[in-house]
């Protein structure tokens, strides 16, 4: 079946077309089509359970329990849990990745410490198989602590202290206000043959000493490590104790003093520097008069007698920020020995503290302080607010109460006036430059107000699929940028396709075999001639050029003229020619006369289908 050259053009351009539909279709099927784009998740660490909140007290335990999931180097099930050098002393985890700790009365601002884990395969340590993507060893985690409530002792109570004799057996018991755990007692001074012989309880007992006669200045001293045993959350309470210890010849009543009287006068004096206000005078625990500066008592006791005299440790001054202070002990023994009890005050010094902006922990050390005493406190940071997610605050200075400056975190000066110590910070802003494909995840700090800057040197990713090999990837579109810092800011990184190789090689490719079944199917078209018989391969460059018209060589025979019938037209008879002369010898067209090449199929000079 011979086909023409227009029909054979229509079958080509109709496979191109198709062609071109596939194409468009698999780049707009491509374009719509949704990647898994989530990172695989690594074996590594779990946890913390429970979660770690915003804020911790100090003074107060915690746990945090982590796992290890799907051992990736066929462990035989053997860890080694471990903290980032740095982690504080009372920080733990044990080998069940228990992380325990109890921190310290004062502790304030965040911890960071790595949480860690190496896993025992073929009786080997494995330190290098994956856990969390971007932490290959462990973990980081961010413990903020803040002050809490411990329940520490706040005084030691006044006490009746009995007179001790000397040789004879001598007990009391000591009492304080506060505290909640296990309190622990101890006194130094004590006189020989006395000590603490119950520190839970704080009973002091024994026998003094013979010749142990006379006043003993002892200072007593009571902690409580509240909700964290032996780890000191709690300060020492100190006070000072005045313990008389009289003669064993006055016990036996071997030897009197007093032969002459029955009577025995002490007096309480108080000094001028109580300028304001009036202190309470408490003798054997019993209230017995109000003195203020300047005053003057006398009492009366039987002779060899001694009695306790306490005062007031401070009085309130006329304001809260005001009060007076008893200089030394505002304790004493009086007796036929000593018969004066003589106590003074001092005005004492309020120092506030504060910190700017207000919002952040108060530093430590307000309070009332005696002139040219030290005040010490120290500033946290940084300092992370739980409520407030993605702002800090670092230490900038000190503003000191007389209106210098001190650029130490750890401030110490000599108190002259009063006034207020605040510490001065600066506010930062979290920058977050995320991303789920890939996974990027990239965190800063940056000054409030300031214009922050990010240049990520991100790579394009290939597509996960075949387009990918044909050149196919994703690409950052916002990789690089900047922002104005007014608060905690994330960016996330977009990623837009580009499908420039995968669809010109896929063109090129139909573009290709299209070619070569275009070919194919030229090659195989064959000529045929006026017999049926095929003949060369027909050109479908052969040019179209005019032959001249040859009057074909025809031989009539003579017809026998008939009345009776008309003229007939001799049609021309074929004479047969040669076979090497019939080959060179054109046909002729039948519409128009003209020649026409053997096994053409049609007249190049009117276009008569042959």
């Amino acid at each position: 079946m011979r086909i023409s050259s227009f029909g054979k053009g229509l079958r080509i351009t109709g496979f191109f077309r198709l062609c071109l539909g596939i194409i468009v279709s698999l780049t707009l099927t491509m374009g719509g089509m949704a990647f898994n784009t989530q990172p695989v998740q690594a074996h590594g660490i779990t946890g913390p359970t429970p979660a770690i909140p915003a804020l911790l007290p100090d003074c107060t335990p915690f746990a945090f329990q982590f796992g290890y999931n799907a051992p990736c180097c066929g462990a035989c099930g053997v860890y080694f849990w471990w903290l980032s050098a740095g982690a504080p002393a009372w920080m733990n985890i044990d080998q069940n990745g228990l992380l325990t700790g109890c921190p310290p009365l004062g502790t304030v601002g965040p911890i960071n410490v790595m949480v860690a884990v190496s896993e025992m395969s073929c009786c080997l340590w494995i330190n290098g198989c994956p856990t969390v993507p971007g932490h290959p060893m462990g973990i980081p985690i961010t413990l903020n602590f803040g002050p809490g409530a411990p329940a520490c002792v706040t005084a030691i109570n006044p006490t009746v202290i009995p007179v001790a004799w000397e040789n004879m057996p001598f007990t009391m018991t000591l009492t304080a206000t506060g505290g909640v755990g296990t309190l622990n007692w101890t006194a130094t001074g004590l006189p020989p043959g006395l000590t603490v012989t119950d520190a839970v309880n704080g009973v002091i007992s024994g026998t003094p000493a013979p010749g142990s006669c006379g006043p003993w200045n002892v200072t007593v001293a009571c902690t409580d490590n509240g909700t964290c045993p032996s780890l000191g959350c709690c300060p020492d309470i100190t006070a000072p104790l005045y313990l008389y210890v009289d003669c064993w010849a006055n016990y036996l009543a071997l030897v009197t003093t007093y032969t002459t009287t029955t009577a025995c006068d002490f007096t309480v004096n108080i000094g001028p520097g109580l300028a304001y206000g009036t202190t309470n005078v408490v003798i054997d625990g019993n209230p017995e008069a109000t003195l203020a500066g300047n005053g003057s008592e006398i009492f009366t006791s039987v002779p060899c007698e001694s009695h306790l005299v306490v005062v007031d440790q401070t009085v309130q001054g006329p304001d809260p920020k005001t009060r007076y202070a008893c200089i030394g002990s505002n304790q004493k023994w009086v007796s036929d020995i000593d018969s004066i009890a003589y106590f003074d005050y001092a005005p004492e010094i309020w120092i506030d503290t504060g910190s700017d902006p207000a919002g952040i922990t108060q530093p430590r050390g307000a309070g009332f302080y005696a002139a040219g005493a030290g005040f010490s406190s120290s500033a946290p940071s940084p300092v992370q607010p739980g409520s407030l997610a993605g702002t800090k605050y670092v230490f900038r200075q000190w503003s000191l109460p007389d209106g210098s400056t001190n650029p130490n975190r750890d401030l110490w000066f000599t108190v002259t006036n009063a006034g207020k110590a605040t510490a001065l910070y600066d506010t930062y802003y979290e920058l977050i430059l995320t991303s789920d494909f890939p996974a990027v995840l990239e965190k800063s700090w940056e000054p409030a107000g300031s214009n922050a800057t990010w240049k990520l040197a991100l790579q394009p990713m290939p597509f996960t699929n075949f387009f990918g090999v044909l050149g196919g990837v994703y690409e950052p579109t916002n990789a690089e940028g900047s922002h104005n810092m007014t608060g905690p800011y994330t960016q996330e990184i977009t990623w837009q396709e580009n499908w420039f190789w995968p669809i010109f090689w896929i063109v090129l490719a139909l573009l290709a075999i299209a070619a070569a079944i275009f070919f194919i199917v030229r090659s195989g078209r064959k000529r045929v001639g006026p017999d049926g018989t095929e003949g060369k391969t027909e050109s479908s460059t052969q040019p179209c050029v005019d032959a001249p018209v040859k009057a074909a060589a025809v031989e009539v025979a003579p017809v026998e003229a008939t009345p009776e019938k008309p003229a007939v037209s001799a049609i021309p008879e074929k004479k047969a020619l040669p076979e090497a002369e019939q080959k060179d010898k054109p046909n002729f067209c039948p519409k128009c006369g003209s020649a026409v090449d053997e096994g053409s199929g049609f007249c190049k000079k009117c276009g008569n289908k042959l």
